[in-house]
């Protein structure tokens, strides 16, 4: 794909208030390089106490629209940040589920159509794409109905999301966050589309408010010829894309020579060729055939014994964690503020990854061989761990004698890689703690009897394992694989050690 440019974006974060949502794109143009501006046209009503979401054109639409497109217009940057326009459907999404609007161009207008046969007739031939998203929940349910899709218009559907993924019933990844959409069934899956013969391509996206393009939520890649909304339309059509959960795999995916999105002949029998560059160790690739795994390549144990002599490495930096309101702390943050850097000795800082989950996150390459970065992360008022850690993936050249100088939040220290190979780094802010408990409370160590509330309450960090590149790298061919008659499918399932996945498009194979 040499011809082609890898872009990362976000088609569902909700812009519910666009005259306040602007720092969302701010913080998104950091860290993707495609946003929909996505209107979500429904209020919530009360009806004799039950709470009801409107469906349906409202009088307020219309101004709401209009502030929507300026933020289009302002933030669009072509060959740095792509906006589009888009919405969430208000018509009929109990009988055919849910679908986003995503225009390619600047303009575009709310629909009003309540059928889902009337919103494809009235966007043909222009420059718009309707997303199924969330359709593994049960048709007529909230779930996709496959029997009404249009290719050309739904080239793609979000395969993943914070409602899980809609794979397939039997998948990673449940769909259990959303108790009152689920559960997930098989009949609105991503498998049982293309099982019907629809041509769909996959994209991840968040599916909420705040940052586009949140680490863990879902994004979008696509292989673009040009960076551009013309471009991003192209690839979008041409099912050039890609959904990851958070860390950004590369991923490459061919079938007897075609990409994915392609559809080729094929004798009795085919090879698939795979090239995946992960942001953390590779565990595994799937070749999904048909809606079964037709082969699987197992990466792990092929790396580990000759890591120490290799050149290349990826070191990834968490933040977070802190006192906790439970424990009695009266704590009138909301956000713990990380400022830090990295110096390599001996070696050189050759890429930068964020794994960002809120906005105001800022991390940079700075000459020769630095990185300076200024984190949030969340304060912890309940139980709930979202979003309570900030994350960054340094990519190092070196060798097992390669030093990470670190200096955050006063705190300095070194790590070397040949340590962090064989396992994690834990730095515990402790003295930190020690001294806000004793400002908060009057209380010092003796007087507590016990060392825990030091522990709990502590901000912390971690430096994972290093990866070589051998680890996180991997090319593969699946060869001889044996065709059904008539038309078959194939695509790549990827993930890593650390949980994150990467599916792609499929490709189309005919035996005659």
């Amino acid at each position: 794909m040499d011809e082609y440019r890898l872009l990362w974006g976000d088609l569902h974060t909700h812009f519910e208030d666009p005259d306040h949502d602007h720092h969302y794109l701010d913080s998104g143009r950091e860290n993707i390089d495609f946003c929909a501006v996505l209107g979500y046209p429904f209020c919530s009503e009360n009806r004799n106490g039950l709470v009801v979401e409107s469906v349906g054109p409202r009088p307020e639409h219309p101004e709401y629209w209009r502030k929507l497109l300026e933020l289009v217009r302002v933030y669009h940057a072509p060959g740095r940040f792509l906006t589009l326009p888009g919405y969430e459907w208000h018509g009929d999404r109990a009988r055919y589920g849910d679908h986003n609007v995503i225009y390619f161009e600047s303009g575009g207008r709310l629909d009003a159509a309540w059928r889902l046969e009337d919103l494809y007739r009235n966007l043909a031939g222009g420059r718009a794409l309707v997303i199924p998203h969330h359709t593994g929940y049960a048709p007529a349910y909230r779930g996709k109905d496959w029997s009404v899709h249009d290719d050309s218009l739904s080239p793609v559907m979000e395969i993943y999301s914070i409602h899980g993924s809609s794979e397939g019933c039997e998948t990673p990844f449940p769909m259990e966050r959303n108790t009152n959409l689920g559960p997930r069934v098989s009949a609105g899956t991503f498998q049982a589309g293309l099982a019907r013969g629809c041509r769909l391509g996959v994209i991840a996206s968040n599916d909420g408010p705040g940052l586009p393009g949140r680490w863990g939520r879902g994004r979008a890649a696509a292989w673009v010829k040009e960076f551009s909304r013309e471009g991003l339309l192209e690839a979008f059509r041409a099912r050039r894309t890609y959904a990851v959960t958070g860390d950004r795999i590369e991923l490459r995916f061919r079938v007897n020579g075609a990409e994915m999105g392609a559809s080729v002949p094929g004798g009795a029998a085919v090879e698939a060729e795979a090239e995946v560059i992960g942001a953390a160790a590779l565990d595994r690739l799937e070749l999904v055939q048909n809606g079964r795994v037709a082969a699987t390549y197992n990466h792990s144990g092929r790396w580990e014994t000759k890591a120490a002599r290799e050149r290349r490495f990826k070191v990834a930096l968490e933040v977070g964690w802190g006192p906790h309101a439970k424990y009695g702390f009266k704590l009138t943050e909301k956000f713990w503020r990380w400022q830090g850097s990295l110096a390599v000795a001996g070696g050189r800082l050759a890429g930068l990854e964020n794994r960002f989950t809120l906005p105001g996150q800022r991390a940079v390459l700075a000459a020769p061989g630095r990185s300076h970065f200024e984190l949030a992360s969340r304060v912890k008022y309940d139980s709930s761990p979202t979003n309570i850690q900030q994350g960054l993936v340094f990519e190092i050249e070196g060798g097992a004698g390669t030093g990470l100088d670190f200096d955050i939040e006063g705190l300095r220290f070194r790590a070397e890689i040949g340590e962090l190979l064989a396992g994690t780094r834990f730095v515990p802010l402790i003295r930190e703690s020690e001294a806000r408990i004793r400002k908060e409370f009057g209380l010092d160590g003796e007087s507590i009897g016990n060392p825990d509330p030091y522990i709990l309450n502590c901000r912390k960090i971690k430096l994972h394992r290093a990866v070589p590149e051998s680890g996180y790298r991997v090319g593969r061919r699946f060869r001889n694989l044996r065709l059904d008659k008539g038309l078959n499918y194939f695509y790549l399932r990827a993930s890593q050690l650390n949980g994150q996945y990467a599916w792609s498009s499929p490709v189309w194979v005919t035996r005659a």
